[in-house]
């Protein structure tokens, strides 16, 4: 950092500065006169948000940073003024400035100030100039900006337009079976997913419901990559036995690999193989997914299933009873390895299968309180003779009635599947 100016470098350093860069000598001199050099140490706070100011600052030598809390709105440097508005009329500081490093500044008081624009048109006109440029220099910033974050808005359409091709048109139409599934994001993308899908080779229903971890575009990546590795290890008995390396198999496994795949193989291979790749391929980004992956047997309504981390599904049965589909392993992407266990399950005629999302039973209304598992339970058990596209229907019309306008915090993910006969 350069010493502390004397009054010619005073002088000097105030004509090439941005706020006196058009005043005469003689304006220049009354100004120093009353500029008094402060020195900041780096990270020290200068001015704060919400504080009632009375001075304003010209930059020496070093740089400091405006901010809002930690969102930092702009740095400046050598010549560059702040806090000029309070100096002017007693302004609230409309946010934080702290020195990055050590820094060195003209302090100007308001008093002072008046004094000589009182007494100097010039110190005025140089003033107004000072205003007239920031208020052009915060025009041109927020135009630009709008153009950036329109930009921004349109990037997370077309991500979201993709995104839901990603998702199925249409769910599988299977005699006696009803089958429905409603996602509902809380951003402009999504982290939960779904899928429904034929596995023609062995005639099952795959069905699927997850939940990424974190929020934003970034879920929603993950998303794509979780929902797209489970779909394609699940329908193509070329990737069956990639689980040992996490990477598919080499050709000489390939060619040795049995054609006549299990359902048990099925299951077991494509979450396996999904988190052992990505536990070991994106494991810097420590991003997982909670899950639940069945496949369904329409001829007989047997259901084998692993339910990773996920919130536990139930099945309504005819007679009125419940059953709760635990969770059989960990989430799917963060340990290499982790064993995931398949357990089974049975739908009679008229039973009804709802898996959900967390985001269903933390849906919060405008006082904090949340929609919780007991009233989803109670809503479901009332309501489980509709269509599952009824049902689920008029499941998000309570959901958004509990919430009275407030914002949506997840995603809202819900997939029912009735046996009709």
């Amino acid at each position: 950092m350069e010493p502390l100016p004397n009054s010619n470098e005073q002088l000097q350093f105030l004509k090439q500065s941005k706020l006196f860069e058009n005043a005469p000598h003689s304006v220049l001199a009354d100004i120093g006169r009353i500029a008094t050099t402060v020195s900041v140490k780096a990270d020290e706070r200068i001015m704060e948000k919400g504080d009632e100011g009375t001075s304003m600052y010209i930059i020496v030598d070093g740089q400091v940073r405006v901010h809002d809390d930690d969102l930092v709105l702009t740095r400046l440097g050598k010549g560059d003024v702040f806090g000029e508005m309070a100096a002017l009329d007693s302004e609230v500081r409309s946010a934080s400035v702290t020195a990055e490093v050590d820094t060195i500044l003209f302090q100007l008081e308001q008093s002072s100030m008046y004094e000589i624009v009182s007494r100097r048109p010039e110190a005025a006109k140089a003033i107004i100039h000072l205003l007239c440029q920031r208020e052009k220099s915060i025009v041109h910033d927020v135009t630009e900006r709008s153009f950036k974050v329109r930009a921004l808005e349109r990037e997370l359409e077309i991500g979201r337009d993709i995104q839901a091709r990603f998702l199925p048109e249409n769910l599988p139409q299977v005699s006696g079976w009803e089958i429905a599934a409603r996602l509902e994001p809380a951003r402009e993308v999504a982290g939960d997913f779904y899928d429904a899908f034929h596995i023609n080779s062995n005639n099952r229903i795959g069905l699927l419901v997850g939940d990424v971890c974190g929020k934003g575009v970034g879920a929603s990546l993950f998303m794509t990559l979780f929902r797209s590795l489970i779909r394609a290890t699940s329908l193509s008995v070329d990737f069956m036995g990639w689980t040992a390396s996490g990477t598919g198999l080499s050709t000489a496994e390939h060619s040795a690999a049995p054609r006549s795949i299990t359902d048990r193989q099925t299951l077991e291979d494509s979450v396996t193989g999904t988190n052992n790749y990505v536990a070991r391929t994106h494991a810097n980004t420590s991003m997982f997914a909670s899950m639940f992956f069945a496949l369904l047997d329409p001829e007989t309504g047997s259901l084998i299933y692993i339910n990773a981390g996920h919130e536990e599904p139930v099945i309504f049965a005819a007679d009125g009873s419940t059953r709760r589909l635990a969770t059989t392993g960990p989430v799917v992407g963060i340990f290499p390895n982790a064993e995931f266990k398949i357990q089974s399950a049975r739908l009679d005629p008229q039973d009804v299968l709802v898996v959900f999302t967390d985001g269903v039973t933390e849906a919060a209304d405008t006082a904090g309180g949340r929609y919780t598992e007991e009233r989803l339970l109670k809503f479901l058990r009332n309501t489980v003779d509709r269509t599952p596209a009824e049902l689920l229907s008029s499941m998000m019309t309570d959901i958004e009635a509990f919430a009275s306008g407030a914002q949506q915090y997840d995603d809202i993910t819900l997939l029912a599947v009735r046996r009709s006969a």
